[in-house]
């Protein structure tokens, strides 16, 4: 096997791990509640710069460059929303609610997806981030927080069918929306109720 297809195939082995890994990272627990008006975060899939170069990949991959880049970016732009968003709440109404566990398991899909876009050679989107300001109340806060999971769930639900043809992104997305749903929107619910 040539020198270069080991260093792909490293790569992709490399992130399909963590992927997996980020299923095991954070773990809340509740129950459904009520659903709020949405938050406004910017899911879309629409055009975003290339990394340097133009191309947006070196990885092996049938997905056109564009799509990697635009798949990634999206995703990264909403987990950074996200997790700006819960810290503005803990810096707001301190350490209540499931606010510090979801923003600590925000850092690992972050961490998930700058891993691919590095692999990929994507460039990463530049922030700040600063997300939603944070509700007065923990309820209003925790309405926030279902809101902002639903729609990274509903995201992930629309890149999906734009990678398959790259194992690395479909199980990394597949993993990101099943954390999303099996642990931060139950938390978000439950803490809402």
């Amino acid at each position: 096997m040539s020198t270069a297809r080991r260093s792909v195939r490293g790569r992709l082995l490399a992130s399909a791990s963590l992927a997996g890994i980020l299923v095991l990272g954070t773990s809340c627990s509740g129950s459904p509640s009520a659903v709020p008006a949405s938050t406004g975060i910017s899911t879309s899939t629409g055009p975003v710069p290339t990394g340097p170069g133009g191309t947006g990949s070196t990885a092996s991959s049938t997905l056109p460059a564009r799509t990697i880049d635009s798949a990634l970016t999206t995703a990264l732009s909403a987990e950074h929303q996200a997790k700006a968003t819960y810290d503005n709440v803990v810096l707001v109404l301190g350490d209540r609610g499931p606010f510090a566990n979801v923003s600590s398991g925000e850092n690992q899909h972050i961490a998930t997806l700058e891993s691919l876009a590095r692999n990929y050679s994507v460039t990463l989107p530049a922030g700040p981030f600063t997300g939603q300001a944070s509700p007065s109340s923990l309820t209003a806060a925790c309405q926030l927080g279902v809101t902002i999971e639903q729609e990274i769930i509903a995201m992930y639900g629309r890149l999906l069918p734009e990678v398959t043809s790259s194992a690395s992104l479909t199980q990394a997305f597949e993993n990101l929306r099943s954390n999303s749903e099996s642990d931060h929107l139950p938390a978000f619910r439950h803490c809402a109720g």
